[in-house]
């Protein structure tokens, strides 16, 4: 399998995306945290999902999220997912026929 180079476009889009949607939700669990996030399905899923948008930094790095890291270390995350994504991408198109 020859390795294909690295494609910023795609990897600026899935961040982009990554970045959105760490967003939304981080409101929806501040929205479940304060109460006021009602019992709709959609709103607790996207609660729950802020733990996997807050993978790995903030829970391998805990001790030092301060305030102003906290956003920081979203934004690194999204970086590491658009580069995971990225790549998936990568070797799914390499792996066509």
């Amino acid at each position: 399998m020859e390795n294909k180079k690295f494609k910023i476009l795609i990897f600026i889009i899935a961040t982009f995306f990554c970045c959105i949607f760490a967003i939304i939700t981080f409101v929806a669990a501040a929205a479940i945290d304060e109460g006021t996030g009602g019992t709709g399905i959609i709103t607790q899923a996207c609660g729950k999902l802020f733990y996997i948008f807050r993978f790995p930094t903030h829970t391998l790095f805990f001790k030092f999220m301060s305030p102003s890291m906290f956003f920081i270390g979203l934004f690194i995350n999204c970086l590491f997912y658009g580069l995971i994504i990225e790549r998936l991408m990568s070797v799914i198109n390499n792996t066509k026929p």
